[in-house]
């Protein structure tokens, strides 16, 4: 499984799109930003997803998903991939996987290498297809946005 999390702001991220000529497009954007963290776990074999949306980036949160995780994936072997980022080698962190050395197995990715990481391409798709160029509003909005692209992933 590929493990990352990744940033969406309620601030529209602005993309190419299509337009009539001479029209420009105008997406409207908050008085102030605000983002949402997703952290997510991708089985590359079967293209399942896990994931868990915070409004906080950081180890307390990342531990947590990673805690749900093992839970859910206990009675089997799991090979998870993860880069380096701090957040991710904190003592809880390696605590947590050594508690679970039995049936896991960490393959630490170098740092700053999103190119071997298989869930970057989920995040990319995520902005793309659900978020990119439009104005949600309010984070709660956003959020909803997340799940459903989530819950279409498998319709």
């Amino acid at each position: 499984m590929y493990l990352d999390e990744c940033e969406v702001h309620l601030h529209p991220t602005l993309t190419k799109v299509w337009t009539l000529c001479g029209v420009r497009p105008i997406i409207p954007a908050p008085g102030s930003n605000k983002r949402l963290c997703v952290y997510g776990a991708m089985d590359y074999r079967t293209g399942q997803t896990h994931y868990m949306v915070h409004p906080k980036k950081n180890a307390r949160q990342f531990h947590e998903f990673l805690r749900n995780l093992l839970e859910t994936g206990s009675e089997r072997r799991l090979v998870l991939v993860i880069d380096n980022a701090s957040y991710h080698r904190t003592r809880a962190i390696l605590d947590l996987l050594e508690d679970h050395a039995d049936h896991v197995f960490v393959l630490w990715l170098p740092r700053y290498s999103p190119e071997l990481n298989l869930i970057e391409g989920l995040w990319g798709y995520l902005k793309r297809s659900a978020l990119d160029d439009y104005f949600f509003g309010t984070v709660e909005s956003l959020e909803r946005a997340i799940h459903q692209t989530f819950e279409n992933l498998y319709q």
